[in-house]
Protein backbone atom coordinates (compact mmCIF):
# COMPACT_ATOMS: atom_id res chain seq x y z
CA UNK A 1 0.00 0.00 0.00
CA UNK A 2 1.45 3.37 -0.95
CA UNK A 3 1.17 6.35 1.34
CA UNK A 4 -0.44 9.24 -0.55
CA UNK A 5 -0.30 11.84 2.21
CA UNK A 6 1.81 14.83 1.36
CA UNK A 7 1.77 16.76 4.64
CA UNK A 8 4.56 16.81 7.20
CA UNK A 9 3.81 14.02 9.64
CA UNK A 10 5.23 12.72 12.86
CA UNK A 11 5.75 9.05 13.64
CA UNK A 12 4.46 8.20 17.09
CA UNK A 13 3.77 5.13 19.12
CA UNK A 14 1.42 6.53 21.77
CA UNK A 15 -1.80 5.26 23.27
CA UNK A 16 -5.02 7.03 22.45
CA UNK A 17 -8.77 6.61 22.31
CA UNK A 18 -11.12 6.39 19.35
CA UNK A 19 -14.72 7.31 20.12
CA UNK A 20 -17.92 7.15 18.11
CA UNK A 21 -21.05 8.42 19.83
CA UNK A 22 -20.78 6.90 23.35
CA UNK A 23 -18.47 3.99 22.49
CA UNK A 24 -14.70 4.29 23.01
CA UNK A 25 -11.90 1.88 22.21
CA UNK A 26 -8.18 1.94 22.88
CA UNK A 27 -5.94 2.65 19.90
CA UNK A 28 -2.28 3.18 19.14
CA UNK A 29 -1.43 6.39 17.27
CA UNK A 30 1.18 5.46 14.65
CA UNK A 31 1.59 8.83 12.97
CA UNK A 32 -0.19 12.13 12.64
CA UNK A 33 -0.22 15.25 10.47
CA UNK A 34 -2.43 18.32 10.28
CA UNK A 35 -4.57 16.48 7.72
CA UNK A 36 -4.53 12.83 8.78
CA UNK A 37 -3.84 10.27 11.43
CA UNK A 38 -2.94 6.59 11.31
CA UNK A 39 -4.31 4.48 14.13
CA UNK A 40 -3.97 0.84 15.07
CA UNK A 41 -6.50 -1.22 17.00
CA UNK A 42 -7.44 -4.84 17.47
CA UNK A 43 -10.14 -6.23 15.21
CA UNK A 44 -12.09 -7.23 18.31
CA UNK A 45 -12.16 -3.63 19.55
CA UNK A 46 -13.09 -2.31 16.10
CA UNK A 47 -16.16 -4.55 16.01
CA UNK A 48 -17.67 -2.15 18.57
CA UNK A 49 -17.56 0.78 16.12
CA UNK A 50 -19.30 1.22 12.75
CA UNK A 51 -16.93 0.99 9.78
CA UNK A 52 -18.52 3.82 7.82
CA UNK A 53 -20.47 6.53 9.56
CA UNK A 54 -21.69 9.98 8.64
CA UNK A 55 -21.02 11.02 12.24
CA UNK A 56 -17.38 11.88 12.93
CA UNK A 57 -15.14 9.72 15.03
CA UNK A 58 -13.11 11.43 17.74
CA UNK A 59 -9.46 10.51 18.31
CA UNK A 60 -7.73 11.76 21.45
CA UNK A 61 -4.12 11.31 22.51
CA UNK A 62 -1.17 12.95 24.23
CA UNK A 63 2.25 13.04 22.57
CA UNK A 64 3.80 12.47 25.99
CA UNK A 65 2.86 12.66 29.65
CA UNK A 66 3.40 16.44 29.84
CA UNK A 67 1.64 17.30 26.58
CA UNK A 68 -1.88 18.65 26.29
CA UNK A 69 -4.58 16.33 25.01
CA UNK A 70 -4.99 16.54 21.23
CA UNK A 71 -8.55 15.96 20.03
CA UNK A 72 -9.21 15.30 16.34
CA UNK A 73 -12.58 14.86 14.65
CA UNK A 74 -11.87 12.34 11.92
CA UNK A 75 -13.42 10.25 9.18
CA UNK A 76 -12.16 6.80 8.36
CA UNK A 77 -10.63 6.40 4.91
CA UNK A 78 -9.49 2.80 5.08
CA UNK A 79 -8.80 -0.24 7.22
CA UNK A 80 -5.88 -2.50 6.47
CA UNK A 81 -5.45 -5.87 8.13
CA UNK A 82 -2.18 -7.79 7.89
CA UNK A 83 -2.41 -11.39 9.10
CA UNK A 84 1.16 -11.11 10.40
CA UNK A 85 0.20 -8.33 12.79
CA UNK A 86 -2.09 -8.28 15.79
CA UNK A 87 -3.56 -4.86 15.02
CA UNK A 88 -5.52 -3.40 12.11
CA UNK A 89 -4.31 -0.08 10.64
CA UNK A 90 -6.84 2.71 10.19
CA UNK A 91 -6.12 5.62 7.88
CA UNK A 92 -8.19 8.63 8.81
CA UNK A 93 -8.70 12.16 7.55
CA UNK A 94 -8.82 15.02 10.03
CA UNK A 95 -12.11 16.82 9.44
CA UNK A 96 -11.70 19.44 12.16
CA UNK A 97 -10.04 20.19 15.49
CA UNK A 98 -10.24 22.85 18.16
CA UNK A 99 -7.74 25.68 18.39
CA UNK A 100 -5.90 24.15 21.37
CA UNK A 101 -5.41 20.88 19.49
CA UNK A 102 -4.21 22.71 16.39
CA UNK A 103 -1.64 24.54 18.47
CA UNK A 104 -0.46 21.36 20.23
CA UNK A 105 -0.30 19.40 16.96
CA UNK A 106 1.60 22.18 15.20
CA UNK A 107 4.12 22.24 18.05
CA UNK A 108 4.48 18.45 17.94
CA UNK A 109 5.12 18.51 14.18
CA UNK A 110 7.53 21.43 14.42
CA UNK A 111 9.54 19.84 17.23
CA UNK A 112 9.81 16.54 15.35
CA UNK A 113 10.51 17.97 11.91
CA UNK A 114 13.95 17.96 10.33
CA UNK A 115 13.12 21.42 9.08
CA UNK A 116 12.51 24.03 11.77
CA UNK A 117 9.70 25.59 9.74
CA UNK A 118 6.49 23.92 8.70
CA UNK A 119 6.05 23.81 4.95
CA UNK A 120 3.67 26.33 3.39
CA UNK A 121 1.02 23.71 2.59
CA UNK A 122 0.97 22.61 6.23
CA UNK A 123 0.51 26.23 7.33
CA UNK A 124 -2.32 26.60 4.83
CA UNK A 125 -3.91 23.44 6.25
CA UNK A 126 -3.55 24.90 9.73
CA UNK A 127 -5.27 28.13 8.65
CA UNK A 128 -8.06 26.12 6.98
CA UNK A 129 -8.56 24.03 10.12
CA UNK A 130 -8.79 27.14 12.29
CA UNK A 131 -11.19 28.77 9.84
CA UNK A 132 -13.46 25.69 9.83
CA UNK A 133 -13.50 25.60 13.64
CA UNK A 134 -14.38 29.29 13.95
CA UNK A 135 -17.13 29.29 11.32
Amino acid sequence: MTDKRQFQRVSLEVNGTLTHNDISIDVLVSDVSLQGIKLQATETALLNLPFDSHEPYVATFKANEDSPVITLYISQLYRHADSRKERVSLGCKVERMDVESISALRRLITLNSEDASIEEKDLNALVDAVYQEVH
